[in-house]
């Protein structure tokens, strides 16, 4: 293994042990938000949304990501977007919590679980950008999607054990989430900051030819000159619209006393159940995507979650609920790697950043699309299972999507219109 390489994977590593914490607790918002808080469908659909619909944000000021280099941007966007977590704290100052407690302050306290939500989230696009385009850059092509993999499913048992503890604290202490959400803000600002320590390739530091991504041209550019990314991006727009509609209804679903109510255990001890199912599969995955690329594997990964949408409408236990939630979570384990490693996969070595802007900038679109679509099925047809039925649908057409791109590498210089 390359010196580069090797000193990548030991940072890497040391960084996603902190993030899983952190990506694991910010995972429990929507069941939060629904048990905990209490909000309405309306505030529920909004606090999903507000993530994904903030992605869109890399349009603004994709070019400050393009110009600033990965370590400058980790260290700010981690300190402005993921610290104020840590202001959940004030929850628990005695005069601010008896206010919470009143009528008001059960009006407007969601409403600052939604800001803090969405100023992470704003964050997330230029740390996702920074990571990944240094992943591009210092993980060779025939060893990333492995490397990742060996990385990704240390983060997946992490983000597993913190969502059990996590879930056993909030059943013995239902006020407790200040202090999860504080935690989280503490280590996801840990995590950037040891990942910005990575050693760069000189090539990274700048890319001076890779475009800007500041507007809606320049990433329909990217995406007209690439057909292949053109047609993958296609696919995961068809997964997300079904992803994000189904993670809207499903606290709905599994929260509500006239569907399954289930307690603090079940809802987060199953996301604990899912991340050992990651971290058993995504070095395995990892190497998959090495072999069949990352449309093959994205397409399978689909077809696993189109299961999942039948065996969640039709879980009546939690035994049943915790069978369906394994299977997202070998799933998922696919999907965080076609997701993380896809795009850079199809760009050039100097443009892994600005494919994975335009990727992130796609996520605003599937946000601004799933999560109402998910929200208003819901409320029409008094029925959450309703919107599972929609996202199976979705599922397969994008699987079926990501079949067509064949099997093998992304990039394919003589299938790219700019060749």
């Amino acid at each position: 293994m390359p010196k580069i390489e090797e000193s990548t994977y030991r940072f890497h590593l040391r960084a996603v042990m902190f993030e899983g914490v952190f990506s694991g607790l910010l995972w429990s918002a929507p069941e939060i938000a629904r048990k905990a808080l209490g909000v309405d469908n309306l505030l529920l659909t909004l606090i999903v949304m507000a993530p994904a619909v903030a992605q869109g944000a890399v349009l603004f000021f994709g070019g400050w990501i393009s110009r600033t280099g990965p370590r400058r941007l980790l260290r700010r966007a981690a300190t402005v977007g993921r610290l104020p977590l840590s202001l959940t704290l004030l929850l628990l100052v005695p005069v601010i919590a008896n206010w919470a407690q009143t009528d008001e302050g059960m009006k407007w306290v969601p409403w600052f679980f939604l800001i803090l939500v969405t100023v992470q989230a704003l964050a997330s696009v230029p740390i996702t950008s920074a990571i990944n385009g240094v992943i591009r850059s210092n993980y060779r092509d025939e060893n990333r999607g492995f490397l990742f993999g060996k990385v990704q499913r240390w983060g997946a048992l992490i983000s597993g054990a913190g969502s059990v503890i996590a879930g056993f604290w909030m059943h013995y202490q239902n006020e407790a989430f200040p202090i999860l959400y504080a935690i989280a803000g503490l280590t996801g600002w840990l995590s950037c900051m040891i990942f910005s320590k990575v050693p760069l390739r000189d090539r990274e530091t700048a890319a001076p030819d890779a475009p800007d991504i500041h507007n809606a041209r320049a990433l329909w550019k990217i995406l007209v000159r690439d057909r292949r990314f053109f047609i993958y991006e296609i696919g995961f727009i068809l997964y997300g619209t079904a992803f994000m509609a189904l993670i809207t209804a499903k606290p709905m679903w599994t929260v509500d006393k006239e569907w399954l109510d289930l307690d603090w255990r079940f809802l987060l001890g199953a996301k604990g159940l899912s991340s050992v199912m990651m971290f058993i599969l995504t070095p395995y995955f990892g190497k998959k995507l090495d072999r069949i690329g990352p449309g093959w594997l994205a397409g399978f990964s689909y077809s696993g979650l189109a299961l999942y949408a039948i065996l969640l409408g039709f879980s009546s236990s939690p035994l049943s609920f915790l069978i369906a939630e394994m299977v997202f979570g070998c799933s998922m384990a696919g999907v965080i790697l076609a997701w993380n490693v896809g795009p850079i996969s199809f760009a050039s070595v100097d443009q892994g950043r600005q494919y994975m802007a335009v990727h992130v900038a796609l996520v605003a679109v599937r946000g601004l699309i799933g999560h109402p679509i998910g929200g208003a099925m819901a409320d029409v047809t008094g029925d959450p299972r309703s919107v599972f039925v929609f996202s199976f649908v979705l599922w397969l057409a994008s699987a079926a999507v990501m079949f067509s791109l064949g099997r093998g590498p992304a990039r394919r210089e003589t299938e790219t219109s700019g060749s």
